[in-house]
């Protein structure tokens, strides 16, 4: 008989990150259970992650439970369990983890689901009407609502009626005390989907043989509770049609299902694809939606009216049950990695999940991360390939435009002669274009052609970022604006002008070269509002525009079939990233928004513009041959012993002055070179390289960032060497009791 709750505190701290023990008393909490507990002098909320009959703690000091705050657990055993892994893995805080796993808006601002009044006949319909005809003059109005009640002949919301009747309310409420009338307070949506089609299709499209037997083959692992499969197929090729495919019968067979995308992926259209073939079993968990609207969602999952849930990176901690199919989509987007703590992977997370609860784990891209692809090559996981498009459509055909060529015949235009007449041409034709532009804002910074001096942020270590609506200077890490300098700060010179071009430059150069021209921009400025993001690619659709603007939003879930034309600017830039993977995410990039042209009858055509043609990324981009650039990348990382050859570890300390920062990471680097010379001899071998330096960017928030970089070998020997590296930052931070900041990570998804 269970007498005591051991729970987890809702403190993020490193001191009070275990177990405690609580007497149950006269509560009966089951794990998963959100609690009021005593924690020194104060109250605080905590997790009841198990219960058991004895306690190491003695009697005089086991102290109760305060109270038990949710009507049902909010955490699953599995999550839970889940929760336990990713403290080890990740050596983050289990708070931290677990409050992954609630519901939107439980904790700080509460959200319930949302209620409301609904009405019925309490009698038959001829008793109803006998009694709407006694009322019809002295109680029109009661009257007025038994008739809708019988008209109708269902369950009808009173705020339906009061749009009908003034003062249904107070009717229905009279109507209930003479017996005629139940009222009841049921539970409601708020909103979110309201507009799309919730009845599940019935038919369903044929698969094409490859289709099919991808599907088949992931079919099989299902079958197994066990298989982790990587789908590798081109733009165009039909891996949505293969999820789907799977998805249903995972359903049919009574178990559940998770879909994750990038954020960016989830567009409406995207939205409306899922919700119109699985109807109202399937759920959408992401940002843009509202907290309510989150929560509504959640809960259909936590309750078993959703059994197939469809969300970004924190959708894995969706409360199914029955967990039969994990799909992630372009699983080699860097989204899936969280930045902040607690710094988990997605992809490892469902890895992990999908094994615990005997499921089958599918990774899906037409650019697969290297290190997938190469575990797929040797056999460590299982290789599906979808080389083709759906019904043979010819990929895009593919322009390299030189922008040094171009510059060096007079063409001083944002777009190349090739890219002009290619507009002009799909204008005529009535087809449409998306441009693609690798960064948001009008210009990516502001120099002087006479000293060089470039406006930074005065917090941050980066350029700002010149924006015309309204005219000003944003530094994108911090939110920080200023005016636009007139004259140089430095020198005086009146040659201050903006370089480079952003989204707004663009449309604005466009609206100047084609006045007759209908365009619509999206990036992080035109969609800050809730909805516009769903009416700009709405009116897109819909044919209300010819040329489509957009940053990296436009590059994933767009699948319109009148674009035939896809424009990348500045396709270099992400190569000019202090990032060992800037070749793999460029070459990632292109051929992602080039995958958006011709995706139906129409033939399609992409020019991307350049200053660097003869880089591998790019021209291995333009030729969609993902093969060669896996070849020549992976040459590339082994010569420079990069992943996934070896493994980086950065510590990254940050602190109000540089010299702080850096006597930090310093410290840390000697401590580390101490601790594992005692504890793991064997650190030589395995510590390719250690260097303490800043970060590429130096300063964010008026904080100045050093980073310790290691390289690890990958050999037999690596794994120990991880854990022995995660125990010796964490005793130098017990010991170091340092003010600043300072986390961890392996293999950083930025390094910067």
């Amino acid at each position: 008989m269970p007498k005591v709750a051991q729970v987890i505190v809702d403190i993020a701290h490193s001191q009070v990150d275990r177990v405690f023990d609580y007497a149950l008393g006269a509560l009966c909490p089951v794990p998963g259970s959100r609690v009021k507990v005593p924690f020194g002098r104060t109250q605080t909320e905590g997790y009841v992650v198990a219960l058991a009959s004895e306690t190491q703690v003695p009697q005089d000091k086991l102290r109760p439970i305060t109270a038990i705050l949710d009507d049902a657990p909010v955490i699953a055993p599995a999550l839970i369990d889940l929760a336990f892994w990713m403290q080890r893995h990740y050596h983050c805080l289990l708070a931290e983890a677990l409050r992954l796993m609630l519901p939107p808006g439980l904790r700080g601002e509460r959200i319930k689901p949302k209620q409301a009044l609904f009405a019925a006949l309490a009698v038959g319909e001829q008793a109803a009407l006998e009694l709407a005809r006694g009322l019809a003059r002295r109680a029109p109005r009661q009257a007025q609502a038994l008739l809708a009640l019988i008209e109708r002949g269902q369950v009808l919301p009173a705020a339906a009626l009061e749009k009908e009747i003034p003062g249904a309310r107070e009717a229905l409420r009279a109507l209930q005390k003479k017996g005629a009338v139940v009222l009841r307070q049921l539970e409601v949506g708020r909103g979110a989907y309201q507009d799309l089609k919730m009845e599940a299709a019935q038919v369903q499209p044929q698969l094409s043989a490859g289709q099919a037997g991808c599907a088949d083959a992931i079919m099989r692992g299902v079958e197994g509770h066990s298989g982790v499969y990587l789908l590798h197929g081109v733009t165009g090729s039909g891996k949505t049609e293969v999820y789907f495919a799977c998805l249903s019968r995972v359903l049919q067979e009574g178990r559940t299902a998770i879909l994750l995308v990038p954020e960016i992926s989830l567009t409406p259209q995207m939205v409306a694809r899922f919700r119109a073939r699985f109807g109202a079993q399937a759920a959408v968990l992401h940002s843009r939606l509202s907290l309510g609207e989150r929560f509504d969602e959640w809960w259909r999952i936590r309750t078993g009216q959703a059994r197939v849930a469809i969300g970004a990176r924190s959708a894995i901690f969706a409360p199914v049950e029955q967990l039969g199919l994990v799909i992630i989509d372009e699983e080699h987007e860097s989204s899936y990695r969280a930045e902040n703590a607690p710094r988990y992977d997605a992809v490892e997370v469902a890895a992990r999940r999908a094994q615990k609860e005997g499921a089958t784990l599918v990774l899906g891209s037409a650019t697969p991360s290297l290190e997938r692809y190469a575990a797929a090559r040797d056999g460590r996981i299982s290789l599906l390939e979808l080389p083709e498009r759906i019904g043979g459509r010819a990929l895009p055909a593919v322009q390299v435009a030189d922008m040094r060529e171009e510059l060096a015949r007079g063409n001083r235009s944002l777009f190349s002669r090739a890219l002009a007449v290619r507009l002009k041409g799909c204008m005529a034709r009535g087809e449409q274009a998306i441009l693609f532009v690798n960064r948001r804002g009008h210009s990516s910074f502001v120099s002087c052609r006479s000293c060089g001096y470039v406006m930074e942020c005065p917090n941050c270590a980066v350029s700002m970022s010149y924006h015309t609506h309204p005219e000003r200077m944003v530094c994108h890490y911090c939110g920080h604006t200023a005016s636009v300098p007139q004259l140089c700060p430095e020198c005086g010179s009146r040659y201050i002008k903006y370089f480079g071009a952003g989204t707004q430059q663009v449309e604005k150069a466009l609206r100047e070269m084609l006045p007759q021209a209908r365009v619509l921009r999206m990036d992080l400025d035109t969609t800050k509002t809730k909805g516009a993001h769903v009416e700009i690619l709405e009116a897109f659709e819909r044919g209300e525009a010819d040329i489509l603007i957009g940053t990296q939003m436009v590059t994933k879930g767009l699948d319109y079939p009148n674009v035939t034309l896809v424009g990348v600017l500045a396709a270099d830039i992400t190569l000019n990233i202090p990032d060992y993977r800037s070749p793999e995410r460029t070459f990632q990039l292109i051929t992602q928004v080039a995958g958006r042209a011709g995706r139906a009858d129409l033939s399609g055509q992409v020019v991307i513009q350049t200053y660097s043609p003869e880089h591998y990324a790019i021209a291995l981009a333009a030729r969609q041959d993902y093969k060669a650039f896996f070849e020549r990348e992976m040459r590339a990382r082994k010569a420079c012993q990069y992943p996934p050859f070896a493994v980086f570890a950065r510590a990254l300390c940050s602190a109000g002055q540089q010299d702080e920062a850096m006597r930090a990471a310093k410290g840390l680097q000697k401590f580390i070179a101490r601790y594992m010379q005692q504890h793991f001899p064997q650190w030589e071998g395995c510590c390719l390289a250690s260097h303490v330096q800043m970060a590429p960017l130096s300063k964010i928030k008026n904080e100045y960032r050093a980073q310790l970089l290691l390289r690890i070998a990958k050999n037999d020997k690596m794994k120990y060497a991880l854990e022995y590296l995660q125990v010796a930052f964490e005793q130098w931070q017990a010991q170091e009791k340092w003010k600043g900041h300072a986390y961890f990570e392996i293999n950083p998804v930025n390094m910067a």
